[in-house]
């Protein structure tokens, strides 16, 4: 993987910290989750997951849109600094991010 992928890869894992954590977080605070519920959408529980899956198969563009996602559905309310890698991220793969 060339340092560019690297250094995308561990903005990733930097942004999937805190927001896997939120996520965790968010379904302990529910318990059951409810069908008509937020999180009860697919691909969120196990979204850092995904999101890695995809950019270890170089498709960092669809795991940005479902880093995205993971943060948009519930949501989530993540910090600065969070919001920091996640442009970060935007930037290097050449997409718009606005928050």
């Amino acid at each position: 993987m060339s340092q560019l992928g690297n250094d995308l890869r561990a903005d990733f894992v930097e942004a999937l910290e805190e927001i896997t954590t939120l996520m965790s977080t968010a379904y302990e605070q529910l318990g059951p989750v409810p069908q008509d519920h937020a999180l009860a959408q697919t691909g969120l529980r196990d979204g850092g997951e995904i999101v890695l899956d995809y950019v270890d198969h170089n498709e960092a563009g669809v795991a940005f849109e479902h880093l995205l996602y993971m943060v948009d559905e519930p949501p989530l309310v993540v910090s600065e600094e969070c919001l920091e890698v996640l442009a970060r991220i935007a930037k290097t793969l050449g997409v718009p991010f606005t928050r």
